[in-house]
């Protein structure tokens, strides 16, 4: 089974449910990516849904996983103030 999805600027494919008209007219996804356009309108793509959505679950277990880098260590020492 295929369905039609947009593609996105960034050449991934995304759910027509998951895309909405800005306030320009402009189709966009919910985090914000543009459809990509032609000469003739939005461009789109016959895809397997079932493939592409393991796709994007894949990508996002993988984001998840990412440690932040431990913050350097101060390697600063105060001074003593010379108080008479």
């Amino acid at each position: 089974m295929t369905e039609t999805w947009y593609v996105m600027e960034d050449g991934a494919c995304c759910d027509p449910r998951e895309i909405s008209a800005d306030a320009g007219g402009v189709l966009r996804h919910k985090d914000g990516r543009r459809v990509a356009y032609a000469d003739h309108g939005p461009l789109s793509r016959g895809v397997d849904p079932d493939e592409e959505r393991a796709k994007a679950q894949k990508s996002a277990h993988s984001t998840k996983d990412m440690k932040p880098t431990p913050a350097p260590k101060q390697a600063y020492t105060t001074r003593e103030s010379k108080a008479e």
